[in-house]
């Protein structure tokens, strides 16, 4: 199954880009409805068949960056 979604991990803080896949994909008994893999610095994201949200926006991304752009 192709991932959902690839995020280019450059300057991309790990532990904030999991707790928004955890607030995204995750259920209210905290299961987690994803799987990710790191590989050649991108995260390819695989939401399980039960996890009925979408890709994850530009912003959102934006805000696991470890920095800001201008």
């Amino acid at each position: 199954m192709p991932p959902v979604q690839v995020i280019e991990g450059h300057y991309l803080d790990q532990h904030k880009l999991m707790a928004l896949l955890k607030n995204v994909y995750g259920t209210s008994e905290g299961k987690n409805n994803f799987r990710v893999e790191l590989r050649l610095n991108r995260y390819k994201i695989y939401p399980s068949e039960q996890a009925h949200n979408g890709k994850l926006t530009d912003d959102q991304i934006q805000d696991c960056r470890a920095y800001r752009r201008r």
